[in-house]
C-alpha cells in the first residue's frame, strides 16, 4: 500500500513539474533566453526554436507517461534522461550553472547580439535555480524508477503460483 501512495505522489509531482517547465518554455519570451543562449554560444541555430519545441514535446510525453501507472517507470526513465541532459547542458560552457534571466536577454538575442556581447552586459542570473530544479527532477525521477521497480517486485512475490497439472 505504501508503495502505491509513494508511486502516485512521485508520479504526480513529476508530471506537475514537467508541465510547468514545458508551459514556461512554450509560452515564455521569444526567443527563449535559455535555448537562445545555447544557440548563440554553440553556433547551432537549431536549438532555438526547434530544439525548444522538441524538448517541450518530450516533456509533455514524459508527463503523460508518469501519470498513467502502467507506464510510470518508462515515463520516469524518460524524465531522468531529460533532467540529465539539462544537467549536462548546465555544466557545459554553452549554458552554465547560473543562467542569464529576464527579457533583456530575449531583446538582445532578437537584436542579433552575440553571446559575448550579452555576457558583457552584466545581466542578472537565476543564481543556479534552474540547475537545482534539474537536479531535483533527476532525483525525483530516479526515486520514481526505484519505487516502481520495488512495487513490481512486491506484487510479484505476493502472487501465489498456480500448480501445473490436471488436478490443480
Amino acid at each position: 500500500m505504501m508503495e502505491r501512495v509513494l508511486s502516485w505522489a512521485l508520479g504526480l509531482t513529476l508530471a506537475v513539474l514537467l508541465l510547468m517547465v514545458a508551459l514556461v518554455q512554450i509560452t515564455g519570451q521569444t526567443p527563449n533566453p535559455i535555448f537562445g543562449m545555447i544557440a548563440a554560444r554553440s553556433h547551432i541555430g537549431l536549438f532555438e526554436p526547434y530544439g525548444r519545441y522538441l524538448v517541450v514535446l518530450v516533456e509533455l510525453v514524459a508527463a503523460g507517461l508518469v501519470v498513467y501507472p502502467r507506464t510510470r517507470a518508462r515515463g520516469a526513465m524518460l524524465t531522468l534522461v531529460i533532467a540529465l541532459s539539462a544537467i549536462v547542458l548546465h555544466l557545459s560552457p554553452w549554458l552554465g550553472v547560473q543562467v542569464l534571466q529576464g527579457p533583456a536577454v530575449s531583446q538582445a538575442l532578437a537584436l542579433g547580439r552575440s553571446a559575448a556581447q550579452i555576457d558583457a552586459m552584466g545581466l542578472p542570473t537565476d543564481k543556479g535555480g534552474l540547475f537545482l530544479l534539474s537536479l531535483a527532477i533527476a532525483v525525483l525521477s530516479a526515486g520514481t524508477v526505484f519505487v516502481e521497480k520495488a512495487k513490481v517486485k512486491a506484487l510479484s512475490t505476493k502472487k501465489a503460483k498456480k500448480p501445473i497439472g490436471a488436478f490443480a
